[in-house]
């Protein structure tokens, strides 16, 4: 048996550079992996199978997991066996913890997770970047969750530049029992005409380029290209924005194409009081306190 832990990620930086004629997005995103983490456990076994234990919270989205070949961790093992020429033998069982559809790349770090497992098993010297490319062909997010740490990701998420790690510095994340689909956030976007429109990110980059990353650099570079739409369509992500801005973060931000808002904070207390109240506030979110990793 093989166990791995498989981190969320939040967008410390997400701009949208451009349009390929093949619909992809050019991206140039600042990645940073969370504490929170699901489990990957594999086994051997015939063919392909897939079994996810769920968690019952509806902030978490977990019903919406598919347990079959529509999985991205069952596409990661597919995708694996056949670029190896082996004949599929494996048995994957997920372990949730990260919320579904949150823009928490839940999906795409188990996927990572199986693919650096199944390299681990059947083919240990098959280059990272050998599997990085397997992982870009399943989706944007998994180079970076093989990968992991603080990462510059361009392209479509396949070009990428690891970056002085950030670690402990105590994050919020909230995610309101919504739906957010990825294709139509990305297609309001699109209708605003911003595409391409670059948001100056030189200062975010420096600081952590020096090293020099803590709570409040971090969170002067924050920036999102997808919140202002994303805002439009649930504005509750705004008002969570806010509000964790009163209970003290340093900044908060929505992940990705949301809705989960992240909020940093300096201290791991201030960040658990804050948990605490928002919690109480809003019983039917999901709330947690994590950090950098």
């Amino acid at each position: 048996m093989t166990e791995l832990k498989a981190y969320a990620k939040i967008n410390l930086l997400l701009e949208i550079c451009g349009r390929r004629a093949d619909g992809y997005h050019e991206l140039c995103s600042v990645m940073q992996q969370l504490s929170l983490h699901d489990n990957v456990i594999l086994e051997p076994g015939e063919g392909i199978s897939l079994e996810v234990e769920r968690g019952s919270a509806s902030a978490l989205g977990h019903s919406a997991v598919p347990v079959d070949e529509r999985n991205i961790a069952w596409k990661a093992a597919a995708a694996f066996f056949e670029a190896a020429g082996i004949t599929p033998g494996i048995s994957v069982k997920l372990i949730k913890r990260i919320p579904a559809e949150a823009g928490l790349a839940g999906g795409s770090t188990d996927a990572a997770a199986v693919l650096k497992g199944l390299k681990s098993i059947f083919a240990p010297d098959m280059p990272e970047e050998e599997l990085i490319g397997i992982g870009a062909r399943i989706g944007a997010d998994v180079p970076f969750c093989i990968m992991g740490g603080t990462v510059l990701c361009e392209g479509i998420g396949e070009k990428l530049s690891a970056l002085p790690p950030v670690k402990g510095i105590p994050v919020v994340l909230v995610k309101p029992p919504v739906a957010l689909s990825t294709k139509a956030v990305y297609t309001a976007f699109d209708e605003t005409g911003k595409c391409g429109i670059k948001n100056s990110h030189d200062r975010l980059l420096s600081l952590l380029e020096a090293g020099k990353a803590d709570a409040a650099g971090l969170s002067a570079g924050l920036y999102n290209a997808l919140s202002a739409v994303s805002e439009d369509i649930h504005p509750t992500i705004a008002a969570l924005r806010r509000e964790l801005a009163e209970l003290g973060a340093a900044g908060a931000l929505m992940s990705g194409s949301g809705p989960t808002v992240f909020a940093i904070f300096d201290e791991k207390e201030k960040a658990a009081e804050a948990a605490r109240i928002v919690a109480e506030r809003h019983a039917d979110h999901f709330v947690t306190v994590t950090e950098t990793v």
